[in-house]
């Protein structure tokens, strides 16, 4: 079964190299991350909210999913948003470690109501799939070499049960609806956490003498992958090795194979048991630190009995960490609007594939696929996803602008939307069909969000 599951991974490298070779040579604009001027998002007035009572619901997964959300051809028929409601939605709310919650109006300089504008394009047959249907797509990372690396270094739990990105050392992107039901806080906001995978050594028990520290106070120490490193690639990008035997190693999600030829290869050599064991274990363990203040922008707080579906395209949040963390986070960006996205990923904790199994073997679920259609805030896909990966980030690779030298320009993830969940659509007949969605970001959801982060305006006027 290994094997098997091993050869499957090799050939979707295969297949990946060949396509992303295709990319590289193309060069096209579609490639590349367009530079976009942005609004420019200023604080007015802040007012003190009542206090809280955290008696929000969590979100039931059956009653989410029967949600009818208006589609790019119901859109077409709404009018375009004007400066005076785009900053109403986007007002914002915080709330803070103590309880207390503040609600802030803003204004928006140099805001085009057509800086949003969806690709024009039909939309794409690709396989349908609701949440999980049929052949599972996802790739479950569970190798701590690569588990606590970057990309999927970026992926992080919430106490709630949800997913989120980190997008600045002491910030993580997230769903709105994992910590806001619309109407109010959910109980388990109250003491919110967020947990990021880092490698702890666990030594066996009576190994002291045996492999254990020695007299001269030496530690074995596994060797990991610097943070800035990027030596994975289910999403395309080729591992710079710093030898021929490293080639090998080109995707995201070669792992659990890899482990096993490894170690294979050593049983083969005959290592002797006490230098085998001089190397205490590694794993992947959470550690988890509380959250400072929340951060949700008005356009997703409704109340509860309320049918405005236009709630769904503002399903983000912002949470800023008590703490910094080691991990590199993934830069912030916007969504493209002058091509179809050819592909995107995401990475989660699902919780069918990634539960505490009793063992403290963490995994991260790994996703891609292409985007089925897309209208202004939201992004309709069919990538396989199960409750607890709602939260994650959703990223792209393109290429930066070329250098003074005229060079092609690096490749680079940017995270351009937030996965929000199974819904249905409505489509042109009034047919519905069902999607997985991810809210986009746009060029004023960047701005806002770059506010929270920096609280600079000079910092955001262009990404």
């Amino acid at each position: 079964m290994g094997l098997l599951y091993g050869q499957y991974l090799l050939l979707c490298v295969a297949a990946l190299t060949v396509s992303a070779a295709f990319a590289k040579d193309g060069g096209s604009e579609a490639d590349r991350w367009p530079r976009q001027s942005l609004p420019v998002l200023l604080d007015t007035h802040t007012q003190l909210l009542n206090t809280l009572s955290f008696k929000g619901q969590v979100e039931d997964e059956e009653k989410a999913s029967a949600k009818t959300l208006c589609g790019i051809e119901c859109q077409e028929k709404l009018p375009p948003v004007d400066q005076t409601e785009q900053e109403r939605i986007l007002g914002y709310e915080t709330m803070y470690e103590n309880g207390t919650r503040t609600h802030t109006d803003i204004s928006l300089q140099g805001f085009d109501n057509t800086s949003a504008g969806r690709p024009a394009h039909s939309e794409i047959h690709t396989r349908r799939k609701r949440q999980v249907y049929g052949a599972d797509g996802r790739f479950v990372i569970s190798d701590s070499h690569f588990i606590t690396n970057y990309p999927f270094s970026t992926a992080v739990r919430l106490s709630t049960g949800c997913s989120g990105v980190l997008v600045s050392p002491k910030h993580v992107l997230t769903a709105a609806h994992c910590i806001h039901d619309g109407a109010d806080y959910l109980e388990s906001a109250r003491r919110l956490r967020v947990g990021v995978l880092q490698l702890k050594a666990k030594r066996r028990r009576g190994g002291r003498r045996r492999g254990g520290r020695q007299r001269g106070g030496r530690r074995g120490e596994e060797k990991t992958m610097e943070e800035g490193e990027e030596q994975n690639s289910l999403d395309g990008d080729v591992a710079r090795g710093r030898n021929g035997r490293r080639r090998g190693r080109r995707v995201e999600g070669h792992m659990e194979a890899e482990a096993g030829n490894i170690e294979r290869g050593r049983k083969r050599k005959g290592l002797k048991r006490v230098r085998r064991s001089v190397q205490p274990r590694k794993q992947p363990v959470f550690r988890w630190t509380r959250v400072k203040q929340t951060q949700i922008p008005q356009g997703w707080i409704h109340g509860k009995d309320s049918t405005n579906s236009a709630s769904s395209d503002y399903d983000y949040a912002l949470l800023e960490l008590k703490r910094q963390v080691k991990q590199k986070p993934m830069a912030l960006g916007v969504a493209p609007s002058t091509a179809p996205l050819a592909r995107i990923h995401f990475s989660g904790y699902d919780a069918d594939k990634s539960l505490l199994d009793g063992r403290g073997e963490e995994k991260v679920v790994y996703r891609f696929c292409s985007v089925t259609k897309e209208s202004d805030n939201l992004m309709y896909q069919r990538c396989d996803a199960q409750p607890g990966a709602t939260g994650a980030g959703v990223y792209v690779r393109l290429r930066q602008e070329e250098g003074d030298e005229g060079g092609k320009g690096k490749w680079q993830r940017r995270v351009i939307g937030v996965f929000s969940g199974h819904r249905w659509v409505e489509v042109e007949g009034g047919e519905l069909r069902d999607y997985n969605v991810a809210v986009r970001i746009t060029p004023a959801k960047y701005a806002q969000i770059c506010h929270w982060i920096h609280g600079d305006p000079s910092l955001c006027k262009e990404v």
